[in-house]
Formats: C-alpha cells, sequence, structure tokens
C-alpha cells in the first residue's frame, strides 16, 4: 500500500493565525511519522524558517521556490499537494501547468486547506476580491476542507462547493496556563492590528477608553502593532495602557497567560485561535458571534460570545466578568481550560491524515 506523502503550499512568513495552524499541524503529521514539507516562496523562506524553529529540530524539511518550475520540482516528489491560502492556490496552479505540459500530472492529488473566507478581506468587486472569489474553483479536482462549520457552510453558500470539515488545534506545548499568578489585579488584554480591518482596532480603542472610564484598578494590555503602526493608523492609546506590540509566536502565551479577559472585537472570525489559545491559558475571551467561535465558546460559560458591533453588548460583557466574584471568575477560567484541552495537534493532525490517505487511495495502515 502506497505511504501518504504530503507538500503544504505556504506562501507566507508566518505568525498569522492561518499560518500556524498550517505549520503546527504540519509538524503533527512529521511527528506522526507522515513525509511531510512545507513549501514557500523564495521571498519568505526566511522569515517562515524564523518564524517556526521547531521545522530543523524535527527535520520538516522547507522547500522553497522561486518560480512555477521550480514549485512543480517539488510537487511531482509529493503525493498530495495542499493549497493554503488563494495566493498558494494559483502557485500550485501555475506549477501544475507546467507538470500537464510534461504529462506528469497523473500521480499527484490536490486539496485545499481553507484558512478564512478570502473575498471578505478584500473591496468587493475589486481584482484582489475576483482572485480570492475564483480561488475556490481554481483547482477544480481539489478536496477542501476546514476547520470551523461556518467556513464549511460560507464556501458551499458561495461557490456550491462541498467541503469537509476536520478538527482545529492549538499548540498545548506553547500555550499553557500559570495558575499560581497573582491574581489580585484584573487584567484585559487586547488584540490591536489596525493594518486589518476586520480585527476593528478604532473599536478596541473604543472600549478600552470605556472600561478604564467606567472600572477602577482594571488592568488592560495590548499587542499585535508597535506604537509606530498605531501612530500612523491614527490611533493613540491611554496613557495606562501598555502596548506589547508586535509578537512572535513564542511570545504571545506570555501576555495571554498574565491576563484574565481577552478581547477580541473583529467584525468576525473564521475561527478565533487567538481566543482558544487564551482559553488554554486560563484567560475567559470576548469573541465576535459571527463566524465560527460556536467551535469553542459557549457564552457565559467559558466565553462571551456578542455581536461586537454593539459596543453596549460589549461592555455588557465586561461588566459581567468584572462584577463577578472570584469564585465565579475561576469556574469560566476552569472551564476554558478544559474547553482548550479537547484541541490538540495530535487530533487534528490524524483528522487531516484520515483525509488525505483517502484522497491518495491508501489507507493510513491502522
Amino acid at each position: 500500500m502506497e505511504s501518504v506523502s504530503i507538500l503544504f503550499v505556504l506562501p507566507s512568513g508566518g505568525g498569522s493565525g492561518g499560518a500556524n495552524s498550517v505549520a503546527q499541524e504540519a509538524m503533527g503529521l512529521s511527528r506522526l511519522g507522515v513525509d511531510t514539507r512545507i513549501g514557500v516562496n523564495a521571498a519568505n523562506y526566511a522569515k517562515l524558517v524564523k518564524s517556526y524553529p521547531e521545522f530543523e529540530s524535527l527535520k520538516l524539511p522547507v522547500l522553497s521556490y522561486a518560480d512555477a518550475d521550480e514549485l512543480a520540482g517539488h510537487m511531482l516528489q509529493c503525493r498530495i499537494v495542499v493549497a493554503t491560502t488563494n495566493a498558494s492556490v494559483y502557485d500550485i496552479h501555475h506549477a501544475r501547468t507546467r507538470l500537464q505540459a510534461n504529462n506528469k500530472d497523473e500521480r499527484v492529488r490536490y486539496a485545499y486547506y481553507v484558512q478564512d473566507y478570502e473575498p471578505l478581506f478584500y473591496p468587493p468587486d475589486s481584482d484582489r476580491w475576483s482572485s480570492a472569489f475564483r480561488s475556490y474553483t481554481r483547482l477544480p479536482d481539489a478536496m477542501l476542507f476546514a476547520k470551523t462549520q461556518w467556513l464549511c457552510d460560507v464556501v458551499y453558500a458561495n461557490h456550491g462547493i462541498n467541503v469537509v470539515k476536520v478538527k482545529p488545534s492549538i499548540d498545548h506545548d506553547v500555550y499553557y496556563p500559570d495558575l499560581r499568578r497573582d491574581a489580585s489585579v484584573l487584567s484585559i488584554v487586547a488584540m490591536m492590528r489596525p493594518s486589518t480591518p476586520r480585527r476593528a482596532a478604532n473599536r478596541t480603542l473604543r472600549i478600552t477608553n470605556a472600561i478604564l472610564s467606567k472600572f477602577v484598578g482594571v488592568s488592560i494590555r495590548v499587542f499585535g502593532s508597535s506604537t509606530e503602526q498605531l501612530t500612523r493608523f491614527g490611533i493613540e492609546l491611554p496613557a495606562s495602557v501598555e502596548n506589547w506590540g508586535v509578537l512572535r509566536r513564542s511570545e504571545v502565551p506570555q501576555v495571554l497567560r498574565s491576563a484574565d479577559m481577552f478581547l477580541d472585537l473583529s467584525d468576525y472570525q473564521a475561527f478565533g485561535r487567538t481566543a482558544l489559545e487564551g482559553m488554554a491559558c486560563g484567560c475567559v475571551p470576548v469573541v465576535p458571534i459571527l463566524g465560527g467561535v460556536s467551535e469553542f465558546a459557549m457564552h457565559g460559560r467559558n466565553a462571551f460570545v456578542v455581536d461586537t458591533r454593539s459596543d453596549d453588548e460589549i461592555m455588557a460583557a465586561v461588566e459581567t466578568f468584572v462584577l463577578m466574584g472570584s469564585r465565579q471568575r475561576a469556574e469560566m477560567r476552569h472551564a476554558a481550560l478544559e474547553t482548550a484541552a479537547d484541541f490538540t495537534v495530535n487530533k487534528a493532525a490524524l483528522s487531516e491524515l484520515r483525509l488525505f490517505s483517502e484522497l491518495a487511495g491508501a489507507g493510513t495502515g491502522a
């Protein structure tokens, strides 16, 4: 029976939620003994390798490609080739054209790991919107899969394509709690990234100011952008708010572990990875009701699920948490930890391996 070899094509420097998913699940597959590789465009190679030093220790090959011919050569060595972004779909398409021209495409099977509904990133009917919209059908025989039912439903509603759901994951070697920390001061941390409009930095600033005005003794910190970046977008933080700036993947859990509540006030979240990672660190999140957070967030139990278009609804959630007794907050924290514990890299890797094995026409050997 033929073994499965997998190439994830990830033209990215890493660090985003989607890139983290691909990287950690590729590492999970590698730990299972599966021949797994990552292909990255030459411009992002150095940054990607730096973002994930674990690749080297796992001896997980990271293959650089400068053009379609070079990517085609990498694709030929694998049974399954997986797109991970709309840009990677087009890279694979162009490389596949080279293989087809030389009658070398027969053995390779294709998949698309859908990380978000990318047309939402761009103005409707713009060139980038059109490119993202077409990406879901650009590899017509590809198997599409995603980690939330919301993503599966959105792609089907807009393109009539069935998307297979796989298990999401977080890296528990990185995201874990510190239950011994001093919790005498209620600490809130928020993501603030104005370069990504859907992350709603101005809304987050507005809520931050409202919290500081209403509650005494609450500490607030933000991360995601440097002070210089915030200034370029006209965002000035209150003097009492500490900005941790742009964090490496290994630094994000430090700030989450130090907080009681995490604010993700995005317009929507396809999954909401940072919120779930916060839960794994013992931090109760506020998350947008629009999107895929229902995979893990239960309002009032382990999280607060709100319509982020309503400042009143956001503030009501914050107030509920701030005014809770310490025992109630501890119960929510433990519920968050219990939920996050179910989302392991191993489970996600196994769910993907099952799909890849079916696509390749091979079993897992189990």
